[in-house]
């Protein structure tokens, strides 16, 4: 089978499997669906890059800072 950096997430699943990543295909498919790993959609399809899942399995995902929200006194509910 050849090894082509872009492909379908089976086809990214299968190759992770077979360099021995423990990564299971839902959890690329929740990846891709949170945004955490680029993808093209092509109809229903997914399509990712090896590289990218790499990264995020090798470098972790990455956290979002959100600014904390203060009060600003307290407010009347009516």
């Amino acid at each position: 089978m050849a090894e082509f950096e872009t492909g379908s997430i089976r086809q990214i699943h299968q190759r992770l499997r077979a360099e021995g990543y423990g990564v299971t295909e839902n959890s690329l498919r929740t990846w891709v669906r949170q945004g955490v790993v680029p993808s093209v959609r092509c109809g229903n399809k997914a399509y990712i890059t090896f590289s990218n899942v790499v990264r995020v399995l090798t470098e972790g995902i990455p956290v979002e800072e959100t600014p904390a929200q203060t009060a600003k006194g307290i407010r009347k509910i009516s």
